[in-house]
């Protein structure tokens, strides 16, 4: 049997939209409120009428040890430096 290797998740494997989401939410005073993001597909591929969720253990365990390091911080604000400092702050 081949190895297993384990994917390591960063936070900022997401896209410009949650981030700005947040950004929105944070702006809006809305930022202790519980929010809720999905993940999903529309059709089942391949025409079928069915499909089969793989790598739950994967999600759960990057949920479990998700953390905003001081370096993704950093990373984020050269990126986005139209967002106000004390959102990087909050976050």
């Amino acid at each position: 049997m081949g190895k297993t290797t384990q994917l390591i998740a960063s936070p900022l494997m997401t896209d410009l939209y949650q981030i700005t989401m947040a950004y929105a939410e944070w702006k809006g005073k809305r930022s202790d409120n519980t929010c809720v993001f999905e993940a999903f597909f529309r059709k089942e591929p391949f025409k079928g009428r069915y499909a089969v969720f793989a790598g739950l253990d994967e999600v759960i365990s990057f949920l479990e040890n998700f953390k905003i390091t001081e370096e993704h911080i950093n990373y984020l604000q050269s990126q986005l430096s139209y967002m106000e400092k004390d959102f990087f702050i909050w976050l």
